[in-house]
């Protein structure tokens, strides 16, 4: 702890050093903003200092230790070059000439880059990369990014182990099923860009790949009430449907934004397991059919405040709720072993509060404080009725979990260098219990848990990015962190390198390297145990430890639109959760482990193309090899590896422009993949969609068919040693869904969200 003190106090004490930003805005003649334009900054004796490129509303930003006195050049294919000496000047808006000797008479179409590369990021503009999609939010917007594509629930990103969602440079903090639903509370036409990166600089607090969604910003002169109503009605086995709206009032130097959501969730689901469980010498022939659904009402509020000090510098608060009540919940087992039925339900609604308080100023410091609250309060009721194996019992499952967070960031220009540094703390403690109930009198006391764990976390970093010439650019970091949780209890160091490297305007190459370490959800740490049905269970692993992973990437740009990336993944104690077949009674055991490691290699390949006007199309392909090892799973080890290929056609038909009516085909195609020593089998989905604008655009109604035909759900086989199970799930992902967007007048949001990846009871 004392180590601690010294890190955080040092990065505090760097503070002192202040950075200024200039910021500006490049439009032309007519008060347009005039894109990818090159902002050069000098000295007066023209000494290289720094240098920006305008985004897509012509704004950019650049640090500098010193703004007594300096040149700002600006140059743009289409204008006349623009230079001048500026003093004591922070805020900028520049008008570019066009050139004279521009032909009036000859128009020349070229094709606007759909991707960037920007101080490292893979930048793509998603307004361009949206023309025409039929999407309905934020979340489905990221589904059409190359080499990000949705499986059992989760963002996978090609080349990466996993994958992190931040907003504006916000860490996101909840746990995937809420934060997708966060994401599809926001309005996809908010979207201005969308920044992919391998090697997330540490600033962000993240370590690993991470998507950046960048929202635009609000024009400040532009005040009053906007806001956006969507409502969507979608038919899987069960209906479901959802509405929201979101407002934004403006006014002088301060924002208020409010979003609410409500969803009323019912899904289908089912296995069927065939089992020849080796138990006592003798193979014993299993085979259960599961069959259930799940219903519950979902509430997802966010109300944000930001108050403008002065130009630069602003304070945030902002207060995020999801709440989530009417869980019914419903499993019904019968086969060869049991005949079983369970319910399960919530004892009050699922809760998550988080409140942050942000503070950033023009000097490059960043600094906040997060409280986040969660409670998740069910109850299992089991019954059993098979003859002889008769029970019933009530479980009573509580986790209750109080989060605190506190970071300091820092950047300054120092030259043609960058320096970032900065410090974060985390304290968290977790109560979680789980009783049992027999309803028949069975002294259950033995299978009781109540546990209360505290987990501290704090890391320092420092790191720095230098631009060498109008070519090459380079960005490292190392940062060390400290972590205790129970009986564990570490020091780590991660390094991180990035490099970006231009071979000319459109051509471009950029590695990474880096390193993260992957953290067990808690409720697997207090090993508590649910039961599936009479043979199946789900058993918690308080051995479990966190594994690290690293990471490298290649990737190449042509013509700004062609992007091949070659990656490698090294997962050391990698973990997994698995179903064992029990070699001490017959029991099917579902919990995760730590395995020797995972690796994985490969590449991948985004191609889009054009026919005329009518067709958009983009192709999506990639290659991986897969191998792991474990020395003990359980009782058996295993050595397993697999070659897996993916790939994914987009295509975009422009029906008709007046009335602006667009139509959507795309399909998908994987492979069979491993999952420890198990398969899973090869998964293929086709989608269509139609998309009506009306009112000027103001107002969107849209059709969309996905996974038309069922098949994007796996299925798993495990044939290894003593092990030889097959599982059947009953896909539920087919859907046709209805959805309609208005809205009033021109609207912005910003965001940010909440750190509950690791909480839930499951």
């Amino acid at each position: 702890m004392e180590r601690i003190i010294l890190l955080v106090t040092f990065v505090f004490a760097l503070c002192k050093v202040e950075a200024q930003t200039i910021n500006g805005k490049i439009v032309n003649g007519k008060g347009s903003p005039i894109e990818n334009a090159t902002v050069v900054m000098q000295s007066v004796d023209s000494l290289y200092i720094n240098s920006a490129c305008s985004d897509s509303l012509g704004q950019f930003s650049i640090l500098s230790s010193n703004l007594d006195s300096y040149r700002l050049i600006v140059q743009h294919l289409l204008y006349e070059t623009y230079e001048k000496q500026y003093a004591n000047q922070r805020d900028i808006i520049i008008q570019l000439n066009e050139k004279e000797n521009s032909l009036e008479e000859v128009v020349i179409k070229g094709e606007r880059p759909i991707v960037k590369l920007v101080e490292g990021r893979i930048t793509y503009d998603m307004p361009l990369l949206l023309q025409g999609k039929i999407v309905s939010n934020t979340y489905e917007s990221l589904l059409q990014l190359p080499g990000v594509r949705e499986q059992e629930g989760n963002l996978i990103l090609a080349g990466a182990t996993r994958v992190t969602i931040l907003i504006n440079g916000q860490m996101t903090s909840m746990p995937q099923a809420n934060l997708i639903a966060a994401l599809k509370m926001m309005p996809y036409d908010q979207v201005q860009s969308a920044e992919i990166m391998y090697s997330t600089p540490p600033q962000y607090h993240i370590r690993g790949a991470a998507i950046n969604i960048i929202l635009k910003g609000g024009d400040s002169a532009s005040e009053g009430l906007q806001g956006q109503f969507n409502t969507s009605y979608t038919q899987k086995h069960y209906s479901n449907y959802d509405a929201g709206t979101s407002l934004l009032l403006s006014k002088s130097k301060l924002t208020l934004d409010l979003n609410y959501s409500y969803n009323l969730n019912h899904t289908k689901n089912g296995v069927d397991i065939y089992s020849n469980h080796l138990y006592d010498g003798i193979v014993h022939q299993i085979e259960q059919f599961n069959r259930g659904n799940r219903k519950e009402n979902e509430h997802d509020i966010r109300v944000g405040m930001n108050y403008k000090l002065t130009s630069k510098d602003n304070i945030n608060i902002i207060y995020t709720s999801q709440i989530r009540h009417g869980l019914d919940n419903n499993e019904f087992s019968t086969g060869t072993f049991s005949q079983s039925n369970t319910h399960k339900g919530e004892d009050s609604p699922i809760q998550m509060h988080n409140l942050l308080l942000n503070y950033a100023s023009g000097s490059g410091l960043k600094t906040g404080l997060e409280y986040t609250y969660y409670k998740d309060r069910t109850s299992q009721h089991f019954i059993e009725s098979i003859e002889s194996k008769e029970s019933d019992f009530v479980a009573n499952s509580l986790q209750k979990i109080n989060k605190y967070r506190v970071f300091v960031d820092q950047s300054h220009s120092i030259g043609t260098w960058t320096l970032n540094y900065g410090a974060q703390y985390i304290y968290a403690e977790d109560h979680s219990s789980q009783q049992y109930h027999s309803l028949m009198g069975t002294d259950m006391s033995s299978s009781n848990m109540d546990s209360k764990l505290k987990e501290y976390t704090g890391n320092a970093y420092v790191g720095f990015e230098k631009t060498f010439g109008d070519k090459l650019s380079l960005s490292a970091s190392i940062m060390g962190e400290y972590y205790k949780f129970a009986g564990f209890d570490e020091w780590t160091v991660f390094p991180a390198i990035e490099g970006t490297y231009s071979i000319s305007p459109s051509h471009m190459m950029q590695f990474s390297l880096s390193s993260d370490k992957v953290y067990p959800g808690y409720w697997e740490l207090h090993g508590g145990t649910s039961y599936l049905n009479g043979y199946a269970e789900l058993q918690g692993n308080p051995n479990l430890k966190p594994y690290r992973v690293y990471s490298g990437q290649l990737s190449y740009i042509l013509k700004s639109k062609y992007i091949l990336t070659a990656f490698y993944n090294y997962m050391d104690d990698y973990s997994d959760q698995l179903p064992y077949q029990s070699s001490e009674r017959l029991s099917l055991i579902y919990q995760s482990l730590n395995f020797d490691y995972r690796q994985v290699v490969g590449l991948n390949l985004m191609v889009p193309f054009n026919i005329g006007r009518v067709l958009n199309s983009r192709l999506t392909l990639n290659g991986f090899y897969d191998k792991i090892k474990s020395s003990r799973f359980h009782d058996v080890s295993f050595n397993k590896d697999n070659f897996v290929f993916y790939s994914r056609l987009n295509n975009t038909f422009n029906i008709s422009s007046k009335p602006n009516i667009k139509m959507e085909i795309a399909g998908s195609y994987i492979t069979k993949n491993i999952q420890g020593p198990a398969e899973l089998s090869k998964l293929w989905n086709v989608e269509a969609g139609v998309k009506w604008s009306f009112w000027n655009d103001m107002g969107e109604l849209r059709l969309k068919g996905t996974d038309l035909f069922n098949k994007w759900t796996p299925d798993m086989t495990m044939k290894y040693s003593t092990q030889n199970l097959k599982m059947n799930i009953i896909p539920d992902s087919r859907a046709v869904s209805l959805s309609l967007t208005l809205r009033l007048g021109d609207y912005k949001m910003h965001d940010k969200n909440v750190d509950t990846s690791r909480f839930g009871t499951k």
